[in-house]
């Protein structure tokens, strides 16, 4: 490809170095490998931002006013301030898409819809990356018809997550999420005391960070230790997150803000995620490609990963099932934990690579661009 040919614009929504910027920035380099020459645009000032710029990519991007529903544009600084601030934030957008003149646009998670649709009206080709399981509200359909009409590709992450925005025989192509595989899987410890058993993502309703404080509630007399990893960064779930980690520090969970997730894994026995939503999670995979046994809820894209195989899934929301896995688990033989985390790794280079994930990506491309 020559250089007007091969230019990617990735529009990020969030300043946060988030599960859906994390997946994109892993496609990155083998994306550069198979010709694209990546630019980005993104919420300013913020890690994501700073990241790209520490390692010399092209970003542009200021503060993002836009917000995905009524409740949220009243978050700071407010209804008025978002409201105004939303035609130079467009205009902006619209002068660094005359600069870049890319050949497709990659906008990264419906949340970055606004983005792609002034993408669009440019006559860009642009394609709309769907990390996000469709709204739970009257906005449905809506955005089924939105994604169906309005975009010259959509991609979803998961099976599941493309036919909850299948509209009139339509639905996205599906390219599976992927997650980097370690050289060597986590060595399975001999009989650990404690057990430890961790989950990841942001302290919220739809992770189900309170159902992993119940079962740490429910086994607290056991040799079990509980780790959690996440901020309670969503906006929306702000107070309810402070209850849900005052109940963690009571049972004794282990609770960091931030760390680096593949180390910390090397000190676990297990992960549990007991989501309430989630379209196809990040650390389910990594724990997988780790070797780890995994304990995942029966909603959305998680059995997708698990497979029949995988790991142990539990009906979603029920803390109970979750308290009596992560003690089944606890339970078994070095050798029975050893086999559970050698069938999830495998699991995952068959079918959660990231280069099986930038080819499929790729064609996706290259079916768009003109």
């Amino acid at each position: 490809m020559n250089d007007s040919r091969s230019r990617l614009l990735f529009v990020l929504h969030d300043e946060l170095m988030s599960g859906a910027t994390i997946a994109l920035l892993r496609l990155v380099e083998p994306l550069r490998e198979r010709g694209w020459q990546p630019v980005f645009w993104v919420p300013r000032p913020g890690p994501a931002a700073d990241w790209l710029g520490s390692r010399g990519y092209r970003v542009g991007g200021r503060w993002r006013p836009i917000a995905s529903s009524l409740v949220a544009l009243h978050q700071p600084p407010g209804l008025a301030r978002r409201t105004a601030g939303t035609p130079p934030y467009l205009s902006a957008f619209r002068r660094f898409v005359r600069e870049c003149s890319p050949a497709l646009v990659h906008a990264n998670s419906l949340y970055s819809f606004a983005e792609g649709i002034v993408a669009r009206c440019m006559g860009v080709p642009t394609i709309l990356h769907l990390h996000d399981m469709v709204p739970a509200s009257w906005k449905a359909e809506p955005v089924r018809q939105m994604t169906r009409h309005l975009f010259h590709g959509c991609v979803a992450v998961s099976e599941a997550c493309a036919l909850s925005y299948a509209t009139g025989g339509w639905k996205p192509d599906v390219v599976l999420g992927a997650a980097p595989i370690p050289v060597k899987p986590v060595a399975t410890r001999r009989k650990p005391s404690p057990f430890v058993v961790g989950t990841v993502g942001v302290i919220s309703k739809r992770k189900g960070s309170d159902l992993f404080v119940a079962a740490a509630e429910a086994l607290a007399r056991s040799d079990i230790e509980f780790r959690m990893i996440g901020s309670p960064s969503e906006p929306l779930d702000e107070g309810w997150a402070k209850d849900v980690l005052g109940r963690a520090s009571a049972a004794g969970v282990t609770h960091l803000q931030q760390a680096d997730v593949a180390r910390e894994m090397e000190t676990w026995d297990a992960v549990a995620l007991p989501s309430r939503r989630d379209p196809f999670p990040l650390v389910m995979l990594e724990a997988m490609a780790a070797g780890l046994p995994v304990i995942g809820a029966r909603v959305d894209g998680i059995p997708e990963q698990i497979g029949t195989d995988g790991g142990i899934l539990i009906d979603a929301g029920d803390a109970s099932a979750l308290a009596g896995a992560i003690a089944q688990v606890s339970e078994l033989s070095q050798s029975a934990r050893a086999a559970m985390g050698v069938a999830a790794r495998a699991r995952a280079i068959a079918n959660f690579t990231i280069e099986r994930q930038a080819t499929e990506m790729d064609h996706v491309y290259k079916r768009v661009v003109p």
